[in-house]
């Protein structure tokens, strides 16, 4: 299913909408999160409207999830939380809220970008904030510089969600060592799920990979390659024919020294040391 890819450990996570379906955002993230036990109670959702306009309805917000984070009358982390239950948090607090942002399109209409990065990194920072979806149709967004808060907006997010066409996703994580994967999906909706395919492996979401046989190993090289191991048999007769520089070897002459002696050479060898006067 999809809400086990988006529904991680990553706190922000942006969906890049391709298909202009921004109407259903609020019910479709609403639905991942319900699929892995996140009860209403954990979802935080930001007022639409006119009311973007005013600070105070964002920093409501923040402080209401820290208000409630540390009531204790709040009801415990959801057994589908994945960090219900660890060291820090209490045993009667959730893990953190669920964040439901307008769709960039909307807080764009009200607010400035640079009050939009810093209201995000603001939830990031945030103890209180489990998880924060934000939904961005390219399409939507009126502003001149559109492209570049979008891309500002994929540099913050730790989950990007592109919505690519009816029948394929794709999806970048990155972890907090630095670690980025990008995975392409294929999709297909049915009246209960939302089910994925990885295209890369072939198999579901969540599967464990199957292993791979020697003879798939031994993949052919593709025709467009430049390079090539192996060799057919005239290149292998041309390789032994050819001689080396080190490999060649030069016939032996018959050579004589001529030497003329000198005036004061001395080859008495009967007193060899004659000359030495001793």
């Amino acid at each position: 299913m999809l809400s086990n890819l988006l529904v991680t450990k990553q706190k922000l996570v942006l969906v890049i909408d391709k298909l202009n379906r921004e109407r259903i955002a609020p019910k479709f993230i609403g639905s991942l999160l319900h699929e892995q036990g996140q009860g209403t109670e954990t979802i935080k959702a930001l007022p639409t409207g006119v009311s973007l306009k005013l600070v105070a309805t964002f920093e409501a917000l923040l402080s209401e999830c820290a208000n409630q984070n540390n009531n204790n009358n709040t009801p415990a982390g959801e057994a589908g939380d994945l960090d219900a239950g660890t060291p820090g948090s209490g045993a009667g607090k959730p893990a953190g809220f669920n964040v439901i942002l307008p769709t960039l399109a909307d807080l764009l209409c009200y607010q400035s970008p640079a009050f939009i990065f810093g209201f995000l990194n603001r939830l990031r920072r945030s103890e209180h904030v489990r998880r924060v979806f934000l939904w961005a149709s390219p399409q939507h967004l009126q502003h001149p510089h559109a492209e570049y808060i979008l891309a500002g907006c994929e540099y913050l997010a730790e989950l990007v969600l592109r919505l690519e066409t009816d029948k394929q996703l794709s999806l970048i994580s990155r972890k907090p060592g630095g670690g980025v994967t990008n995975r392409r999906f294929a999709c297909q909706i049915s009246k209960t799920e939302f089910q994925v395919t990885p295209l890369d492996e072939g198999q579901p979401a969540g599967a464990s990979p199957k292993q791979s046989s020697p003879e798939a190993e031994q993949t052919p090289e593709p025709a467009s390659s430049t390079f090539k191991i192996e060799l057919d048999e005239d290149e292998v007769v041309a390789r032994n024919a050819l001689t080396l520089p080190y490999e060649r070897t030069s016939e032996p002459t018959e050579g004589n020294i001529i030497y003329t002696p000198d005036a004061d050479d001395d080859f008495d060898e009967e007193d060899p040391d004659e000359d030495l006067c001793i």
